[in-house]
């Protein structure tokens, strides 16, 4: 499916979470910002534009943005600071910047990804950057309290495992781009390959790099750029098998596609949403083969993932 949201270049897009309980009409509701510094919220189903707020400046552009997982809380990014905002009141409640200057001093660049951390720690979140660092935020402190040095995140290429252990990241550059660390050790404890066999380029330069949302994490969803290709880049599916695996089955690619920004839905929904370069958002819908339990993950097998095309109807 293929749906056309607003007029402006989303930076990054979000699903808000749901409850079990939540009604129709407030389900499928997607999160998007933009470079012009407003937040705008989408009924997928019905492709309407429900909220649109924030500052509406260029001097304070937005890059990213998440929801706590009980979605009573987003999280956006901007120049070096990150402000919380309550979604009840669409109002902002906190702005964090800097750090504690012992272990780290912040972010000194934009801010192009951040992630709350799971129901366990509500008061953490994580982000990450031009400066070539990951943040480690403490909500009740109002600054960073400890960061991660290396990754290179241009979009929004940051993620955190469901149970809090893993982090996920994808960089901008030819060597490594996507690799998996521990949170708590702040350790690499490898590299996802981008190609496992045959030829390695073009090299593709992550934009995006995220987890599903089923209890197993059981799959990527990843994509970028190609360098040295104009107006090239693909996107990829990948089954990932948990911190020990060897190597990561690619499940489906999706070429001649510059992918900035990838989002699944709850593993019920079963849904895929990505932001690219063409101003579109496209849904993927990741279908099961027959009945599953709802505490499984999402099915592993996709198809018609040729080419950007075959997601468009």
């Amino acid at each position: 499916m293929l749906w056309v949201l607003g007029f402006h270049l989303p930076s990054q897009v979000c699903w808000r979470p749901e409850s079990a309980s939540a009604s129709l009409r407030t389900r499928g509701v997607l999160v998007g910002v933009s470079t012009d510094g407003k937040v705008r919220q989408w009924h997928v189903t019905s492709g309407k534009c429900l909220e649109e707020f924030g500052a509406g400046s260029e001097t304070e552009q937005l890059f990213c943005v998440d929801y706590s997982s009980d979605g009573k809380m987003m999280a956006t990014g901007g120049l070096k600071a990150i402000f919380v905002i309550d979604e009840e009141t669409k109002k902002q409640t906190i702005q964090l910047e800097g750090g504690n200057y012992e272990t780290t001093a912040g972010h000194s660049n934009r801010v192009q990804a951040v992630r709350f951390l799971p129901a366990d720690a509500p008061w953490a979140l994580v982000s990450g950057g031009w400066d070539n660092s990951v943040q480690y935020w403490d909500l009740r402190a109002g600054h960073a309290v400890k960061a991660i040095l290396g990754p290179h995140i241009c979009g929004d290429s940051l993620d955190v495992s469901s149970d809090g252990r893993h982090l996920l990241t994808g960089s901008y550059r030819d060597q490594n781009p996507l690799e998996l660390w521990d949170l708590a050790q702040e350790q690499r404890i490898k590299v996802i390959p981008w190609r496992s066999s045959g030829p390695q380029e073009p090299a593709c330069f992550l934009y995006t790099a995220r987890f599903s949302k089923d209890p197993h994490n059981s799959l990527i969803a990843a994509g970028g750029s190609f360098a040295n290709k104009e107006d090239g880049g693909e996107a990829k599916i990948l089954q990932y098998g948990g911190a020990a695996a060897t190597s990561s089955k690619c499940l489906g690619t999706v070429v001649d596609y510059t992918c900035l920004s990838a989002d699944f839905a709850s593993s019920q929904a079963g849904l895929l949403a990505l932001g690219g370069t063409d101003g579109k958002v496209r849904i993927m819908s990741l279908k099961p083969e027959g009945p599953r339990p709802a505490t499984s993950g999402y099915h592993s097998k996709l198809s018609g993932l040729g080419s950007s095309e075959a997601l468009e109807k």
